[in-house]
């Protein structure tokens, strides 16, 4: 082997090593699209790189991800069988390699763009599955068979990153469900709480957000929203459902609910210490006085110190058997009065600001 040659095939393997440990770090469909196109362009040395997605049914490509010199509407459409990148999808060679004086009449152009060199690489699954067509294009100097090879590549690298991702969200989304069956499962066994569960996850993400959480944060948040109540799936209906106040005897039973629920919770699959430390205190108070375990101020987590006041804030704007729902303004005038008692007083001036607390307004 020439020494030009194992140079060459050297420059592909660190290109490919490069490509797929930038793929490690994408882990959603989006991302995974996005590395791959921003990356192919650097290393394949192209004009421009588009990423055509395939639609459900596997009728149309979408253009979902472009870099580089082009940058067309996202959102294209290209039907079923329409352009050289369907062509390559359905049954051309591995990789499909024009020359810019050999373009078939058949291509699709994009504007009165020159004519150029082209790559398409359909990535394709195991099953033979299409996920998605790799284009590239340059004006100088033409693709080379081993710039056909590297792309083949690049495609099923792109392929099991997908395939990886797609799995992820599957995940994911089976996570979700069940948390938010539980919480609805809560829900079925008294009306008047019903819709409580959405409500307080979207709020708490909402103030989450308003907070600056990471990612983390906020999926311990999400859920410890979601199971926050879980524990009083073994709370009797002559307590749950009392339309009056709980005696000391009932309270004791009530506040049980909270270290249940972490119990119940640490059995579910993917749940987080984060979200277990939601359900266990998010009804302690900043004065201390709160339960399960008497925490007070900063000692309290914070995620439960957020989420404890949307839990009350929800709980006081809607009908339940012991009141009837308040104005969203006289519900923040009963919260602002428990600043420093109930609640963490910083977090209190953002959440406030969140559901558009108006000064004097309810006092």
């Amino acid at each position: 082997m020439h020494a030009r040659d194992t140079e060459r095939e050297t420059a592909a393997l660190r290109a490919l090593l490069d490509l797929s440990a930038q793929l490690l770090g994408a882990h959603t469909l989006d991302e995974v699209e996005a590395v791959l196109t921003t990356t192919t362009l650097r290393l394949m040395r192209s004009r421009y790189v588009y990423f055509l997605s395939v639609t459900p049914r596997q009728d149309a490509l979408l253009l979902t991800h472009a870099a580089g010199e082009v940058n067309p509407p996202l959102g294209l459409r290209l039907p079923r069988g329409q352009g050289l990148a369907w062509q390559a999808a359905l049954g051309g060679p591995a990789v499909l390699r024009v020359d810019k004086h050999q373009i078939p009449d058949v291509a699709v152009r994009l504007g009165p763009a020159p004519d150029q060199h082209l790559l398409y690489a359909p990535l394709i699954t195991s099953r033979q599955e299409l996920l998605g067509v790799l284009t590239l294009g340059r004006l100088d100097p033409p693709f080379s068979q081993q710039d056909q090879a590297l792309l083949l590549a690049f495609a099923h690298a792109g392929t099991v990153a997908l395939e990886r991702a797609r799995e992820e969200q599957k995940v994911a989304q089976a996570r979700e469900d069940t948390l938010l069956v539980l919480g609805l499962a809560m829900e079925a066994r008294d009306y008047e709480t019903q819709g409580h569960t959405r409500r307080t996850v979207q709020l708490a993400q909402h103030l989450g957000r308003a907070l600056g959480l990471g990612a983390t944060a906020l999926d311990d948040l999400r859920q410890g929203s979601y199971l926050h109540d879980l524990g009083k799936l073994t709370t009797p209906d002559r307590i749950l459902l009392k339309p009056g106040p709980l005696d000391p005897e009932e309270w004791s039973v009530m506040r049980q609910h909270t270290l249940e629920g972490e119990r119940l919770a640490r059995r579910v699959p993917g749940v987080t210490p984060g979200a277990l430390q939601v359900i266990r205190s998010h009804h302690e108070r900043w004065d201390g006085q709160g339960y399960p375990d008497g925490l007070a101020g900063e000692a309290i987590p914070l995620a439960a110190r957020l989420f404890s006041l949307v839990d009350v804030y929800d709980a006081l704007t809607h009908r339940r058997p012991y009141h009837e729902a308040l104005p969203s303004q006289e519900a923040l005038a009963l919260i602002r009065a428990s600043c420093g008692t109930q609640f963490d007083p910083a977090l209190l001036d953002v959440f406030l600001q969140v559901v558009g607390w108006e000064d004097g307004k309810g006092l």
